[in-house]
This record gives structure tokens, C-alpha cells and sequence, in this order.
């Protein structure tokens, strides 16, 4: 019989710990209570208890009982992150749920970060309702989420509903799915796109399959350049052709639509995996009508929809947006190319179209080329970024690089 743990705190939502563990029962599925109680009332009804979990990082409960909350909350997260996987590198458990607050989801989240991609892992939150990030929630893992609607205190119509659902939904997915995300023999590769390079990044993404190697398009809004790095850095991509760097000016301005994806370029380059670089989206940023930033009556923008603006930044930020990308560039432990396109870095770029600005486009570029060092090397390419010839030729030179490498694909293929 398949197990899920449950991840409860056993000292306050006990009752729902024992109603989830009944209703996976009635599911066909084994129950696996693992306490994350932190409180000073005692426990009951787990099957793995907070000793243990504390245990199993060298904690001892009883020596942590007098720290704040938020320093308990830390210890937890802590010990969660290691029981986990433990349960699941010895086979004992084959999904994992959750259900509460921002405790609860907190801790959970945390640890379910740490078992693998396509393991079955749910969470029923209040964090899911109303105006928050889902990144609160998910991070960058599979974690399914299921709203509460009301809180968890206790069982009533609402709770009772949601969690049998809930546990319905994990139920078959570790009896129906659960397949862990295996990677294929030929190498992958991860590419970066949104809307507005999306032409030129699915033509690469084409080109790529065309020449054997497997490619993972990632949606550059503020998380998926994190979780393509993640992979990476895991393993789970031979290389990065990080087309739509994006998420870069987003940081500059500290805010919009893009926003999240701190620090990016900096891991993958230092640890050097296979990377070809270019600087799609790098020439505007999106914020709503509402967060509009400053000097708006210098800026030309189109509204993406009827909220959301984009907007191509001024060249005196373009020349800062260009330094910082540079400097990140400028830390890659081995050689990494940079392509360069001359007619645009996104669509609607083009002279004569609505966010063509010559100055702003030569200002970023010119600060590019002044400033990346000699382990980069940049190669200009005609053309418009978000063209399908030019998707395709960026394709070839990461397929390159990889061959470069010593990876094998495509046999008789010519680049």
C-alpha cells in the first residue's frame, strides 16, 4: 500500500491531522502523521514525533524549548528539510500533504522543496487566498495547492471538505502518478523566452530538438530564470541558452511584473555549465498602471493588457542595466559566449515601431561591450532577437558549445 506523510502540528491541528489520516485510509492510501508542532502543549496522534524530527538534525526538543517562535519555526524548518528526504530515500513514504497557515506552509513548503520534481506533494493553505505570491507557497517545485477558503480551526463544513478533497487529490496521485522527472540520454537544455521573444526562443527550441539535443523553455517573469538555474545547478540541464534575460533590468528597478529572480546569471556562470547568453528583454521592464515608475512623460510603452505596461527604460538606465549585466557575465569561471542581435532585443522594436529607441538599444549595448572581460566572448548577429532565423542561429552556436564540451548528439548532424 502506498503511504503519505502528513505534516501537521500535532499539539493544535491534531483533529485535522487525524481526519486527513482517515481519509486517506478511505482512499486506499497508508497515513504517515509527522509532527512539526513547536508549541509548548503536547502532542498527540503522530506517528513520527517533533523529537524525532529534531532528532534526526542532532537538535534535542528539550534544549530548544525556550527560543522565540520565530527561532523554533527556523529549528523545524531546519530538521523538516532532512526528514523528508529521509523518509523518502528509505522508501517509506510516496507522497507527502500538508494543511494549514503560515506556519504550517511555511515549514512544509520548505520541505517539500527538498524531495525531487514529480514526487506527489500537496499543500491546503490559507497563504492561497486572496492577493498573495504564489511563491509563498510553491517556490520553485511542483507543489500542488489547493486554496482552504476558511481557516483551520478545527472541523466544520469548509475544512472537512477541503481536506477530503485534498487528501482525494494526493491519493491518486501516488496511486495513479507520481513519476519522478527522469532525464533522457541525449543532453537538455533550458531556454529562456516570454511573449515578447517567444518567435525567435521556440524557433531555437525547434532548431535544437532538430539537431538531437532535448529542450525546456523557461518563462522569464520573475521565477523561471531561478528554477532554469536550479536545474541546472542539480543537474538536470546540460546547458543554459539564457536568450531572455529579462528578469535582470526587472531587479534594477526593484519591482513589476518580472520581478523575483535575484542575482541571475551569477550561479550557473561561477560553476560553469555550458551557457550562450543574449539580452532579450533586457531594454524594458513591466509594472502595472498603479507601481508606474518615475519620469513616465520621458518613456514610450505599450500596454501589454489592460493593466500591465511595457516599458522601455531611458539610456542612462540602460547604461546601468548594461554594467550590472556585464559584471554578472564577467564572474564566469570558463569562457561563455554572449550574442549580441542589431535590430532589437524583444519585438516591437524595430525603427518605426512603438518601443524603438536607437538611444536607449545603443546605450545598454555599448555599456555591454565596454565592460565584459576577455573570458567573453561576444559575437554580434544580425537581426532582430525575436526573428525565427535568428532563434535558429543562436541555436547552432549553443549546440556548438555543447559539442565543445564533449557532449554527443545528433550523429551526422552539421552544425
Amino acid at each position: 500500500m502506498k503511504t503519505v506523510a502528513i505534516i501537521s502540528s500535532c499539539d493544535t491541528k491534531y483533529h485535522e491531522a487525524a481526519f486527513m489520516a482517515q481519509c486517506l485510509r478511505d482512499n486506499g492510501v497508508a497515513p504517515l502523521i509527522v509532527d512539526m508542532s513547536i508549541g509548548l502543549g503536547q502532542p498527540q496522534g503522530a506517528d513520527i514525533t517533533r523529537e524525532a524530527v529534531f532528532a534526526e538534525a542532532g537538535m534535542d526538543w528539550q534544549e530548544l524549548r525556550g527560543l522565540t517562535k520565530g527561532e523554533l519555526i527556523g529549528k523545524m524548518t531546519e530538521a523538516m528539510c532532512l526528514m523528508l528526504p529521509s523518509l523518502y530515500r528509505q522508501g517509506r513514504i510516496d507522497g507527502v500533504m500538508a494543511a494549514g497557515g503560515v506556519q504550517n506552509t511555511t515549514i512544509a513548503m520548505t520541505a517539500m522543496q527538498s524531495l525531487p520534481i514529480g514526487f506527489p506533494k500537496l499543500i491546503a493553505s490559507t497563504l492561497a487566498c486572496g492577493q498573495k505570491p504564489f511563491e509563498a507557497v510553491v517556490g520553485t517545485r511542483d507543489i500542488v495547492v489547493l486554496p482552504s477558503i476558511s481557516d483551520f480551526t478545527g472541523l466544520n463544513m469548509m475544512t472537512k471538505t477541503i481536506l477530503s478533497n485534498a487528501c482525494a487529490c494526493v491519493a491518486g496521485m501516488v496511486k495513479h502518478g507520481g513519476t519522478l522527472l527522469q532525464k533522457p540520454k541525449r543532453p537538455v537544455v533550458g531556454v529562456s523566452l516570454m511573449g515578447i521573444t517567444n518567435d525567435g526562443c521556440c524557433a531555437a527550441i525547434e532548431e535544437l530538438e532538430r539537431l538531437g539535443i532535448e529542450a525546456v523553455g523557461f518563462h522569464a517573469t520573475g521565477v523561471g530564470g531561478r528554477v532554469m538555474e536550479r536545474l541546472a545547478l542539480e543537474g538536470l540541464l546540460d546547458g543554459i541558452l539564457d536568450m531572455t534575460t529579462h528578469e535582470i533590468t526587472s531587479e534594477y528597478f526593484g519591482g513589476g511584473f518580472s520581478y523575483g529572480a535575484k542575482n541571475r546569471l551569477i550561479a550557473p556562470l561561477e560553476q560553469g555549465i555550458p551557457m550562450v547568453v543574449s539580452v532579450g528583454g533586457l531594454d524594458f521592464v513591466d509594472f502595472a498602471r498603479e507601481n508606474f515608475p518615475p519620469r513616465m512623460d520621458e518613456r514610450v510603452y505599450n500596454m501589454h493588457n489592460e493593466q500591465l505596461a511595457h516599458i522601455k527604460i531611458l539610456p542612462d538606465e540602460a547604461r546601468e542595466v548594461g554594467a550590472i549585466f556585464a559584471a554578472r557575465l564577467n564572474r564566469a569561471k570558463r569562457r561563455v559566449k554572449l550574442v549580441l542581435p542589431t535590430e532589437g532585443m524583444r519585438k516591437n522594436t524595430r525603427p518605426g515601431e512603438n518601443l524603438y529607441s536607437k538611444e536607449t538599444d545603443e546605450a545598454l549595448l555599448d555599456a555591454i561591450r565596454t565592460e565584459v572581460g576577455e573570458r567573453v566572448e561576444v559575437i554580434p548577429m544580425c537581426g532582430n532577437l525575436n526573428d525565427v532565423s535568428w532563434g535558429r542561429r543562436i541555436a547552432r552556436i549553443m549546440a556548438q558549445e555543447l559539442r565543445d564540451r564533449g557532449f554527443c548528439f545528433g550523429t551526422g548532424v552539421e552544425l
